[in-house]
């Protein structure tokens, strides 16, 4: 064999066996290594940054009410207000997606009554009429 090639190759012999070496006694993962956190340490920094935040803002919160003399404000009750303000927020949409599908049928239905002759009928008369008949009945 060649000389040249058996330098090369001990040489590749020897990298190898000092990477694998490295890898095996290193402290720490390949993660720690390079900086890098796994995802799991990622949510649980973020989720303690968040619940710190909410902390602090609870209590700049609580500072100023105590200094109008109003009672402080707790977590639960914090929660609670989100969860109304989210259940108001769906409630309105849903009308306003139901004012929009009653207008889009009320459309639909006036086309068919111009079509053969008849008057239209408004969002008022559907309305009214809506407990007797159904929404937009023609």
């Amino acid at each position: 064999m060649d000389p040249f090639a058996l330098v090369i190759l001990g040489g590749i012999a020897a990298l190898l066996l000092w990477l694998l070496l490295l890898g095996r006694y290193s402290p720490g993962s390949g993660l720690d290594q390079i900086g890098w956190k796994s995802a799991r340490e990622i949510y649980e920094t973020r989720e303690a940054l968040e619940a710190e935040d909410l902390d602090q803002m609870l209590e700049a919160a609580n500072a100023r009410r105590r200094a109008r003399g109003e009672p402080d404000v707790t977590v639960e009750e914090l929660e609670m207000r989100v969860v109304a303000d989210q259940n108001d927020q769906r409630r309105r949409r849903e009308q306003l997606l139901a004012d929009r599908e009653l207008d889009e049928l009320l459309e639909a239905t006036n086309a068919r009554r111009r079509a053969r002759g008849l008057p239209e009928r408004t969002r008022e008369e559907v309305q009214r009429d809506s407990g007797r008949r159904g929404v937009a009945g023609a």
